[in-house]
């Protein structure tokens, strides 16, 4: 019997560690007998065929508005192709994207399990959705930090090519963590007493916009979020409550792929 096959589009190629992490976690909701091929979003060049068992279009990342204008046309053509189509990502810089173009690229996903709960509102109308959360989260352990002094993260925190694994466990082991970048912060809540953040501001023509990324984040697991370079406190029960939300999504999610034909 032929092994079904399954494409799975990501910035996975990009040394990043978000989107390195979610490389890892995906295989862990596909089923055993799957034949995977990844696929860069960005530069973009055609995949080896257009049609496929399953397309899965992002491993956890934000998906950039630029990529929505960009690739409307080509993402959906596979959609159209394939089988089944989901999609696993959050959004950034909001005030960007191509709101039409947004709403039809998810509406052409047979699913999207969306990142934070402020997503769902970029869906139209007849998209199926759901709230996933972030589920990086599950590549973290609930640790105690054991160094009682700060980590200021850099921004580029894998151009020395550090073993991921290696990442985590110096994140949680600071009782104090500055981040300006979205997961390793998400690490250290898993950690860390108190943490403070830094937006992200990488859009060149738009100086003035923040990713949003780190609000949306705050607020679904919080509820709430704290100014920039403010150091607050953790609330370790919340991330506990966000962590077993996450995981039984994540097991649904799973489930959901092994049902598909």
């Amino acid at each position: 019997m032929a092994a079904r096959r399954v494409l799975v589009l990501s910035y996975a190629h990009v040394r990043n560690f978000g989107d390195r992490l979610g490389f890892h976690l995906i295989n862990a909701v596909l089923p055993p007998d799957v034949e995977v091929t990844f696929h860069s979003l960005w530069p973009w060049t055609p995949p080896p065929r257009e049609d496929w068992d399953l397309v899965v279009l992002g491993i956890g990342n934000s998906l950039n508005p630029e990529m929505v204008r960009s690739l409307y046309d080509p993402l959906m053509a596979l959609f159209e192709h394939s089988s089944h189509s989901i999609g696993i990502f959050g959004t950034q810089y909001r005030p960007l994207y191509d709101l039409p173009r947004l709403a039809g690229l998810i509406g052409g996903l047979d699913h999207w399990y969306a990142r934070y709960r402020g997503d769902l509102e970029l869906a139209g109308a007849d998209a199926c959705v759901s709230h996933l959360g972030d589920w990086l989260i599950d590549a973290f352990p609930l640790v105690r930090p054991t160094k009682d002094r700060m980590l200021k993260l850099d921004g580029d925190i894998l151009t020395k090519r550090r073993p991921l694994d290696w990442l985590i466990q110096e994140i949680q082991s600071y009782r104090y963590v500055f981040s300006p970048r979205l997961h390793p912060l998400l690490c250290a809540l898993c950690s860390a007493e108190r943490v403070s953040y830094v937006e992200q501001h990488d859009v060149g023509h738009r100086p003035d916009l923040t990713s949003g990324k780190f609000a949306a984040m705050l607020d679904d697991i919080f509820g709430r979020t704290w100014p920039e370079r403010e150091l607050f406190e953790v609330d370790r029960d919340a991330v506990i409550a966000y962590r077993r939300f996450v995981r039984t999504n994540i097991e649904a999610m799973r489930a959901d792929i092994a049902g598909l034909p």
